[in-house]
C-alpha cells in the first residue's frame, strides 16, 4: 500500500460570486421542498414551513446555513419573544428540519463553500 498525497479542492475553485451563493440558496430551498413532499407531506405544511424559512432568511439576511447557535437565541428570544408558543414551535420545527436536511444532503457542497463571506446580503 502507497501514501499519496492528498490537497484540498476548495484550494483551486474558481472564488464564488454573490449570485452563485444565491443560487445555490435557491437550489437547497427547492431541494428541501422536494424532500418534504417526497416524504408526503401536505402542501400546507411544505408551503407554512417555507415560510417561516423565509421570514428567519429575511431577518438573517443571510443564507441561513451560516446562522450560528447565538443568531438562532437572539431570533427566539428577542424577535420572537412576544410571539405566540405556536409561532415560536412552527418556526423552531421547520429552521430545525431545514439543517437536518442540510446535513443530510449537502453537507460536501456547503464544505466547499467555505467560512462566511462579509458583504453578503
Amino acid at each position: 500500500m502507497a501514501l499519496v498525497a492528498v490537497r484540498d479542492l476548495r484550494e483551486h475553485r474558481v472564488p464564488v460570486t454573490d449570485e452563485d451563493l444565491a443560487d445555490f440558496e435557491a437550489d437547497v430551498l427547492a431541494g428541501f421542498v422536494l424532500a418534504r413532499a417526497s416524504a408526503g407531506l401536505v402542501d400546507s405544511t411544505i408551503r407554512n414551513d417555507s415560510n417561516h424559512l423565509e421570514l428567519i432568511r429575511d431577518w438573517f439576511g443571510r443564507p441561513l446555513w451560516e446562522m450560528q447557535p447565538a443568531d438562532a437565541d437572539a431570533y427566539f428570544g428577542k424577535v420572537l419573544r412576544d410571539a405566540r408558543p405556536s409561532t415560536r414551535s412552527g418556526r423552531a420545527a421547520a429552521l430545525s428540519v431545514y439543517f437536518q436536511f442540510l446535513e443530510a444532503a449537502y453537507a460536501a457542497d456547503l464544505a466547499l463553500v467555505g467560512p462566511p463571506r462579509s458583504g453578503m446580503n
